[in-house]
């Protein structure tokens, strides 16, 4: 060992004779040297290794939630705007008091909502000849921005309440949101076809989400040089919109669709043979979100792709109140969406929270736990009309909680670990409910057909078989309702 540590020393130590100049190595260098090597046991001389960079194990898989609610407006029917809140039948409140009960709910990576409003902050805009015109000022949208409010569709019938000015004010104020932060993607109206069908692009905890809007459009259909939004009644219009989206480069792809009869628990036929079977069976959309109805239609899954086909309301003073409408029509529904990242990079989703809501005409809330219960196996019974095994399709239902929120998982989301596997233990389904609350609900709601044949009735030929859409398909129904229902969905000012 010790002839072994003098040749090192002198190594060290060493002359170094660099074109003729001798150069004696520091002190650093004769450390670093000693430390770079070592000896065996038998005084053999070996080199030391640095520590090898361990590679990195498998990525971790992302993950995000969204919550979603359905129609949002902070303004009656014609009431004058102001900057600090909103009327009801005279009744003034400011931004802050509407949405207090709504504030805590808002609480997921993206947040969705249908605005269903002209935003502006002009008193002397035209109104368009409706019978129900809603503007919302441009601070009533930057508060619900503020409170959390990210993703916001806009491709509704009451887009275009004001008028092709109107359209351009939403569009402009929705930009300046966007621009100053908090908002990160609006999707429906804009100034021209291309406009209003382009995905909107946004990033959300290393992954990319797009989002597109089409609906109802009430004679405000975009074109080449017209402002307006994509209209669902239009097969042209559904293809184009559906395609671009289908296209996007995006981790995640979600559809906003304001379709429906108001007031109607029915899903459409329609609605079906697009959304599930030409949209989510074929890729296109990973969620979809739809509204208009003004009540809560059931919720589908279709291999960890959501669709839901009406939410109700969330929160709009130009509404009538619907607690007088009984069980299965009263409420409206709040959801929220747990997505995580499979072993292929496919997003999924893997629980769903749902909360019923009340009050959704003025301060909207929670619904308090025992009534919400209920509403959640109303929302199971919904369900039941929307299994459809030959397609992968299931209707979600929803397991109550103590809180009156429902909880929906994926078989094996108890395994996933992290949020979603502490959230989904212990999870076994739902429950059957007791005798006399399915008695109440099939009152509520049995008499109402839960899917519908399209307008004219009689038998539906045999489903399409799942492609893309196209422009020569079948334009989906009107959504018509008698004139009494308008009233009753409705508010004056």
């Amino acid at each position: 060992m010790s002839r072994v540590l003098h040749a090192i020393s002198l190594a060290v130590g060493l002359l170094v004779s660099l074109e003729g100049t001798a150069v004696r190595a520091s002190e650093s260098e004769r450390l670093a040297l000693l430390d770079h090597l070592s000896l065996t046991d038998g005084d053999t001389l070996v080199k030391h290794e640095p520590p090898r960079e361990v590679p990195d194990g498998p990525r971790a898989r992302r993950s995000f939630t969204v919550v979603v609610g359905g129609d949002l407006g902070l303004g009656a029917h014609s009431a004058p705007v102001r900057a600090d809140g909103a009327f009801r039948h005279g009744e003034f409140r400011t931004w802050a008091a509407i949405t207090a009960g709504l504030a805590p709910l808002i609480d997921g990576d993206l947040n969705f909502a249908n605005l269903e409003t002209v935003v502006t902050g002009r008193n002397d805009i035209v109104p368009a000849d409706k019978a129900f015109n809603f503007r919302t000022h441009p601070n009533g949208a930057a508060h619900l921005v503020g409170l959390g409010f990210n993703l916001l569709s806009t491709a509704n019938n009451h887009a275009i309440d004001y008028g092709v000015a109107g359209v351009t004010e939403t569009v402009r104020h929705l930009d300046g949101l966007k621009q100053r932060g908090g908002l990160l993607a609006h999707a429906g109206v804009g100034g021209d076809r291309e406009a209003a069908s382009r995905p909107q692009l946004v990033q959300v905890k290393g992954a990319t989400l797009a989002f597109s809007a089409l609906g109802i459009d009430s004679g405000g259909r975009a074109g080449p040089q017209r402002p307006g939004l994509m209209a669902w009644r239009s097969p042209e219009d559904v293809a184009h919109v559906v395609t671009r989206l289908r296209s996007a480069t995006a981790d995640v792809r979600l559809l906003s669709v304001h379709q429906g009869i108001e007031r109607s628990v029915t899903v459409e036929r329609d609605a079906i043979e697009i959304l599930r079977e030409q949209v989510v069976l074929t890729g296109a959309a990973d969620v979809v979100v739809g509204h208009h109805a003004h009540v809560v239609q059931g919720v589908e899954i279709v291999d960890g792709r959501v669709i839901f086909y009406g939410l109700g309301n969330l929160l709009h003073p130009g509404m009538q109140n619907m607690s007088a409408f009984g069980m299965c029509q009263d409420y409206g529904l709040m959801a929220k969406l747990h997505l995580l990242e499979d072993a292929t990079g496919r997003f999924r989703v893997r629980a769903i929270e749902a909360i019923p809501l009340t009050d959704m005409h003025w301060i909207a809330r929670r619904m308090p736990a025992r009534q919400a219960t209920e509403r959640v196996h109303v929302l199971n019974h919904l369900a039941t009309a929307l299994d459809a095994p030959s397609a992968g399709a299931k209707g979600v239902r929803f397991a109550p909680r103590a809180d009156g929120a429902g909880l929906y998982c994926a078989p094996d989301a108890h395994a996933d670990g992290g949020p979603i596997g502490a959230l989904c233990a212990g999870w076994q389904g739902a429950p059957e409910p007791p005798a006399v609350l399915n008695a109440r609900i099939a009152s509520a709601c049995g008499s109402r057909p839960l899917i519908a044949d399209r307008t004219g009735g009689g038998s539906v030929k045999g489903r399409p078989v799942p492609g893309a859409i196209t422009s020569s398909s079948v334009a989906p129904s009107p959504t018509t309702a008698p004139a009494a229902w308008t009233r009753q969905v409705f508010a004056g000012d």
